[in-house]
């Protein structure tokens, strides 16, 4: 950086003072954001059912849908056991959960008794029903969560970067109530956009939470502005 003359006052060279002083340019907002994402299943699509999208009701659990769902029907694609899920944008894996074990009679008994209760939306009774899970933290707040998975590469371990297109894991029904009363009845992908502390659509209307959902997967629109 040039300098302003000797210390204290200002240079007796005129061509030597500094421009007048302007404010930074302000770093251009990332519209990528909440655009260009990939889907966590290869040609699948967002359900019509808004029973599979987020905020629907979950009577079994006495709460709410915080993720969409991918079931072999109503998605575009075959979807099937191990069907491979993938990351839908760049990001670090900050849960793998290689040491999963199965949903016991005994666990889902104890998980009802606190919905019973009054805890159906409490992070341990969620977190149960979630199964088998792996997380990607994309930053900017951003973490994407893949559940009911029957099974997780290897490679992907927490703090490994990965790609958009990367296997994380593989569908299953791991926590489902069906995994213990009709294994391989409820095989689907769940999976959560969470922003913050929340999901990705919280406490809105079905025709927006869709809207909002398509937008993640298609391109930034040219003529997009954000304030």
């Amino acid at each position: 950086m040039a300098s302003c003359g000797g210390e204290g006052g200002a240079s007796d060279n005129p061509a030597a003072s500094p421009s007048p002083a302007t404010s930074p340019t302000p770093e251009a907002p990332d519209l990528t954001i909440f655009h260009n994402w990939a889907y966590p299943i290869a040609g699948a699509c967002l359900p019509k059912s808004d029973n599979l999208m987020p905020n629907a009701s979950r009577d079994y659990r006495g709460g709410t849908h915080e993720g969409v769902d991918f079931y072999a029907v109503d998605n575009c694609t075959a979807i099937e056991k191990n069907t491979p899920a993938l990351a839908a944008k760049p990001g670090r894996i900050i849960r793998a959960d290689h040491d999963y074990t199965d949903l016991t009679p005994e666990q889902l008994q104890r998980a009802n008794d606190r919905i019973a209760a009054g805890d159906a939306n409490a992070f341990e009774v969620l977190d149960l029903f979630r199964g088998r899970q792996v997380w990607i933290d994309h930053g900017k707040g951003i973490v994407t969560r893949y559940a009911h998975l029957e099974g997780i590469p290897e490679a992907i371990v927490v703090g490994v970067q990965v790609e958009t297109g990367d296997v994380v894991g593989f569908v299953g029904d791991s926590g489902t109530p069906e995994s213990i009363s009709a294994p391989d009845t409820e095989i689907h992908l769940h999976w959560e956009f969470r922003v913050g502390d929340s999901y990705l659509g919280a406490g809105m209307p079905p025709e927006d939470v869709r809207a909002l959902y398509e937008s993640l997967f298609e391109p930034v629109p040219d003529n997009a502005t954000f304030e």
